[in-house]
Protein backbone atom coordinates (compact mmCIF):
# COMPACT_ATOMS: atom_id res chain seq x y z
CA UNK A 1 0.00 0.00 0.00
CA UNK A 2 1.34 3.63 -0.78
CA UNK A 3 1.52 6.29 1.78
CA UNK A 4 -0.84 8.62 -0.30
CA UNK A 5 -3.57 5.96 0.04
CA UNK A 6 -2.66 5.94 4.02
CA UNK A 7 -5.89 6.19 6.69
CA UNK A 8 -5.70 9.19 9.06
CA UNK A 9 -4.85 6.41 11.67
CA UNK A 10 -2.40 4.58 10.21
CA UNK A 11 -0.61 7.79 9.60
CA UNK A 12 -0.73 8.31 13.25
CA UNK A 13 0.68 5.08 14.30
CA UNK A 14 3.77 5.04 11.68
CA UNK A 15 4.79 8.81 13.15
CA UNK A 16 3.97 6.82 16.98
CA UNK A 17 6.42 4.05 16.13
CA UNK A 18 8.88 6.54 14.87
CA UNK A 19 8.58 8.69 17.82
CA UNK A 20 9.24 5.86 20.16
CA UNK A 21 11.92 4.81 18.05
CA UNK A 22 13.89 8.18 18.29
CA UNK A 23 13.38 7.80 22.22
CA UNK A 24 14.73 4.46 22.48
CA UNK A 25 17.55 5.66 20.50
CA UNK A 26 18.15 8.13 23.00
CA UNK A 27 17.24 6.44 25.87
CA UNK A 28 14.52 9.24 27.26
CA UNK A 29 10.82 9.58 27.27
CA UNK A 30 8.27 9.34 24.16
CA UNK A 31 8.12 13.06 24.06
CA UNK A 32 11.59 13.79 23.02
CA UNK A 33 10.80 11.03 20.40
CA UNK A 34 7.80 13.24 19.66
CA UNK A 35 10.15 16.32 19.73
CA UNK A 36 12.39 14.92 16.99
CA UNK A 37 10.31 13.55 14.57
CA UNK A 38 8.14 16.93 14.86
CA UNK A 39 11.48 18.81 13.98
CA UNK A 40 12.25 16.23 10.96
CA UNK A 41 8.46 16.39 9.82
CA UNK A 42 8.48 20.46 10.26
CA UNK A 43 5.72 20.87 12.34
CA UNK A 44 5.38 22.29 15.86
CA UNK A 45 5.94 20.20 18.43
CA UNK A 46 2.40 20.41 19.83
CA UNK A 47 0.66 19.55 17.13
CA UNK A 48 2.80 16.51 16.53
CA UNK A 49 2.25 15.16 19.96
CA UNK A 50 -1.79 16.11 19.10
CA UNK A 51 -1.46 14.04 16.14
CA UNK A 52 0.74 11.30 17.38
CA UNK A 53 -1.33 10.92 20.44
CA UNK A 54 -4.56 11.54 18.56
CA UNK A 55 -5.84 14.09 20.64
CA UNK A 56 -6.33 16.00 17.10
CA UNK A 57 -9.30 14.71 15.68
CA UNK A 58 -8.93 16.76 12.68
CA UNK A 59 -5.73 17.60 12.14
CA UNK A 60 -5.12 20.21 9.37
CA UNK A 61 -4.25 19.17 5.80
CA UNK A 62 -0.73 21.21 6.19
CA UNK A 63 0.03 19.08 8.83
CA UNK A 64 -1.52 15.89 6.60
CA UNK A 65 0.74 16.58 4.12
CA UNK A 66 3.69 16.78 5.62
CA UNK A 67 3.38 13.72 7.58
CA UNK A 68 2.51 12.17 4.06
CA UNK A 69 4.92 13.68 2.44
CA UNK A 70 7.63 12.83 5.25
CA UNK A 71 6.55 8.92 4.98
CA UNK A 72 7.11 8.72 1.41
CA UNK A 73 10.20 9.83 1.31
CA UNK A 74 10.77 7.30 3.99
CA UNK A 75 12.60 9.34 6.07
CA UNK A 76 12.85 6.90 9.05
CA UNK A 77 16.00 8.58 10.20
CA UNK A 78 15.83 12.21 11.15
CA UNK A 79 18.54 14.75 9.37
CA UNK A 80 21.20 16.11 11.66
CA UNK A 81 20.84 19.30 13.46
CA UNK A 82 21.30 22.41 10.99
CA UNK A 83 21.10 25.96 10.90
CA UNK A 84 18.46 27.18 8.72
CA UNK A 85 20.11 28.43 5.27
CA UNK A 86 22.06 24.89 5.20
CA UNK A 87 18.53 23.24 5.46
CA UNK A 88 17.69 25.25 2.55
CA UNK A 89 19.89 23.30 -0.15
CA UNK A 90 20.35 19.79 1.75
CA UNK A 91 18.65 17.73 -1.46
CA UNK A 92 21.56 18.64 -3.74
CA UNK A 93 24.65 18.97 -1.30
CA UNK A 94 25.32 14.92 -1.94
CA UNK A 95 26.27 15.61 -5.93
CA UNK A 96 28.87 16.08 -7.75
CA UNK A 97 29.87 17.63 -10.73
CA UNK A 98 29.57 14.70 -12.92
CA UNK A 99 25.93 14.69 -11.82
CA UNK A 100 25.24 17.76 -12.01
CA UNK A 101 26.14 17.58 -15.57
CA UNK A 102 23.57 14.55 -16.11
CA UNK A 103 21.15 16.42 -14.59
CA UNK A 104 21.98 19.01 -16.93
CA UNK A 105 22.61 17.29 -20.08
CA UNK A 106 19.11 15.89 -19.25
CA UNK A 107 17.62 18.86 -19.17
CA UNK A 108 18.79 20.45 -21.98
CA UNK A 109 17.55 17.33 -24.11
CA UNK A 110 14.13 18.06 -22.65
CA UNK A 111 14.48 21.44 -23.95
CA UNK A 112 15.57 20.66 -27.36
CA UNK A 113 13.10 18.04 -27.67
CA UNK A 114 10.50 20.26 -26.77
CA UNK A 115 11.63 23.18 -28.93
CA UNK A 116 11.59 20.98 -32.06
CA UNK A 117 8.25 19.87 -31.39
CA UNK A 118 6.66 23.76 -31.73
CA UNK A 119 9.28 24.02 -34.83
CA UNK A 120 7.53 21.13 -36.34
CA UNK A 121 4.20 22.54 -35.23
CA UNK A 122 4.74 25.61 -37.07
CA UNK A 123 6.60 23.73 -40.35
CA UNK A 124 3.30 21.68 -40.19
CA UNK A 125 1.09 25.02 -41.03
CA UNK A 126 3.45 26.43 -43.06
CA UNK A 127 3.35 22.98 -45.50
CA UNK A 128 -0.24 22.79 -45.27
CA UNK A 129 -2.24 25.75 -44.03
CA UNK A 130 -5.45 23.52 -43.94
CA UNK A 131 -3.79 22.04 -40.60
CA UNK A 132 -3.82 23.76 -37.59
CA UNK A 133 -2.55 23.42 -34.44
CA UNK A 134 -4.29 25.81 -31.43
CA UNK A 135 -2.14 29.07 -29.75
CA UNK A 136 -2.68 27.25 -26.52
CA UNK A 137 -0.68 24.11 -27.64
CA UNK A 138 1.93 26.29 -29.20
CA UNK A 139 2.39 28.48 -25.94
CA UNK A 140 1.96 24.96 -23.04
CA UNK A 141 5.08 23.67 -25.23
CA UNK A 142 7.10 27.15 -24.62
CA UNK A 143 6.08 27.49 -21.46
CA UNK A 144 7.13 23.73 -20.56
CA UNK A 145 10.41 24.54 -22.65
CA UNK A 146 11.05 27.56 -20.49
CA UNK A 147 10.36 25.52 -17.25
CA UNK A 148 12.95 23.34 -18.32
CA UNK A 149 15.70 25.93 -18.86
CA UNK A 150 14.53 27.73 -15.67
CA UNK A 151 15.41 24.80 -13.65
CA UNK A 152 18.54 24.34 -15.37
CA UNK A 153 19.87 28.00 -14.65
CA UNK A 154 19.12 26.80 -10.86
CA UNK A 155 20.87 24.17 -10.78
CA UNK A 156 23.38 25.15 -12.87
CA UNK A 157 23.71 28.53 -10.09
CA UNK A 158 24.25 25.74 -7.32
CA UNK A 159 27.18 24.24 -8.62
CA UNK A 160 30.87 25.07 -8.41
CA UNK A 161 32.04 24.76 -12.04
CA UNK A 162 30.45 25.92 -15.62
CA UNK A 163 29.14 22.90 -17.78
CA UNK A 164 29.81 22.54 -21.68
CA UNK A 165 28.70 20.02 -24.32
CA UNK A 166 31.40 18.09 -25.31
CA UNK A 167 31.01 16.51 -28.89
CA UNK A 168 32.96 13.64 -28.72
CA UNK A 169 31.12 12.30 -25.69
CA UNK A 170 28.61 13.79 -26.73
CA UNK A 171 27.49 14.77 -23.11
CA UNK A 172 27.80 17.66 -20.85
CA UNK A 173 30.58 17.68 -18.60
CA UNK A 174 32.24 20.30 -15.80
CA UNK A 175 34.71 22.39 -17.44
CA UNK A 176 36.49 24.72 -15.13
CA UNK A 177 35.54 26.14 -11.14
CA UNK A 178 33.51 29.72 -11.61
Amino acid sequence: MTVNNLKLHEMQTAMNALAVEEAEKSGKKITSGIKTVSKAVGVDYATMKGFVFGTIKRPSERTVDRVRTFLRDGESKTPPSMDEPAAKNIGLMGLTDDDFAMLIGLLQAAESGIHDDYVALECDVLDDPSREFSVASYQALYRQEGLYKRLRRKIEAQTSCTFEWDTELQSVVPVRPK
